[in-house]
């Protein structure tokens, strides 16, 4: 392969409460790399000869930091206008003839889907959907050629329900194609249905392969069981204290000086990174992500959830939930994560109702926020960043970034 393409300078717009540091590839999770890292890791085994990432201004020094390799180059996307415009950062001073592939800094399986789309000239990813109104639709011939391609057609004019799932194997003749095309959130794809119509690019059906998305914040739970499941790993680094009322069960990794207190129970996949602790009588069990110096403190669960670096919590109930940086949380706080009736968990996302696909889903907490003793959070509920409640609340909906509730 001669050159592939990453994607990561994005809004993250539904990412809300999270991604207002960073681009949400950028999130730690599985074992502790960055989604954008798995990403790459996929990718590397075909033996690329560059691999270029398409970056914002915030995530700069972060990719870069990253990414060391001569063969990985970094380029900044100014503002998100689109994904054509993020492409055609790559090739403003390049001469490139030949083919590329182009995906997202979220498709962490991007290594399994560029193998099938290999044994083609030109091709892209597809999948079946349901839900044509939510994705790019390519209509394709008897031959498996696509024909055209729409954006997020209105149900009663989807052409097909094949959707693209931003795996695309193209010759550099598009990108001449691309630059005369009016820029805009959609050029992309506005390209790409004036080309097909030009060139033979097959659709390949992708489904054998695990889906993996990363739109809303809750995808992260999923990303990072699969991530989790699909790896060997056992692991209790020498520095680590774990005492020995303690009990270790299935695939577990423990980091550098963490501490293991007494008649705690780890049943993995579980991952703890260097200088946290887990106080006296916590359960920590299936697919827990918990970021360095974080506190668990006495007598809490954990079930499904991501804690990142130096929040800490004390006799709390956290089930299917992610709190981001510096989250504090007072004890005998409880993270609801099941409906009464058991059925889907609906969230707001842009002020409007989305259905989660989940019906085990507790909060997101942006970074920063406090919690106070007592309290109970909703299933679906966000907590935006900095914000405070107050003890024995009860938190039915969203609270904003800096929003005191009382």
């Amino acid at each position: 392969m001669n050159k592939i393409i990453i994607l990561a300078a994005g809004a993250s717009s539904r990412f809300w409460p999270l991604s207002i540091q960073s681009h949400k590839a950028f999130y730690k999770c599985g074992l502790g790399k960055t989604i954008i890292e798995e990403t790459v890791l996929s990718l590397l085994p075909l033996k690329p000869q560059e691999i270029d990432i398409v970056v914002s201004p915030k995530d700069l020094e972060k990719a870069k930091a990253l990414f060391k390799d001569k063969n990985i180059k970094i380029f900044v996307q100014e503002n998100p206008t689109g994904e054509g415009e993020a492409l055609l950062e790559v090739f403003k001073s390049n001469d490139f003839k030949g083919t590329f592939f182009l995906t997202t800094a979220d498709k962490i399986n991007a290594g399994e889907i560029l193998k099938l789309l290999e044994k083609e000239k030109q091709a892209i990813a597809l999948r079946i959907t349901d839900t044509p109104q939510f994705f790019g639709i390519a209509s394709i011939d008897k031959d498996g050629n696509i024909t055209s391609i729409i954006e997020k057609p209105s149900i009663d004019k989807a052409s097909s329900n094949h959707r693209i799932t931003s795996g695309y194997l193209l010759n550099s003749e598009f990108i001449d194609l691309l630059k005369t095309v009016p820029n805009s959130h959609y050029s992309l794809e506005e390209a790409l249905n004036i080309y097909v119509k030009n060139s033979l690019v097959k659709g390949v059906f992708v489904d054998e392969i695990e889906d993996v998305k990363l739109k809303f914040p809750w995808d992260l739970l999923s990303i990072n069981k699969q991530i989790q499941e699909k790896k060997d790993f056992k692991y209790i680094d020498k520095s680590a204290k774990i005492a020995k009322t303690a009990v270790i069960e299935g695939p577990v990794y423990i980091g550098k000086n963490v501490k293991v207190m007494d008649f705690v129970k780890i049943v993995g996949p579980v991952y703890i990174a260097e200088d946290s602790i887990i106080g006296d009588y916590c359960l920590i069990r299936q697919n827990v992500f918990i970021d360095t110096n974080v506190l668990i403190g006495s007598g809490s669960e954990i079930k499904n959830s991501i804690i990142y670096k130096g929040s800490s919590l004390h006799r709390n109930y956290i089930g299917d939930s992610i709190l981001e940086e510096d989250v504090k949380i007072g004890a005998g706080t409880v993270i609801a994560n099941r409906r009464n009736d058991r059925r889907e968990i609906q969230t707001l996302v842009k002020e409007e109702k989305v259905l989660t696909g989940l019906t085990s889903f507790g909060a997101v907490i942006g970074s920063g926020s406090r919690i106070g003793i007592n309290s109970s959070i909703m299933p679906g509920v966000k907590i935006g960043q900095k914000a405070h409640i107050w003890p024995a609340s009860l938190i039915l909906k969203d609270v904003l970034d800096n929003g005191v509730f009382k």
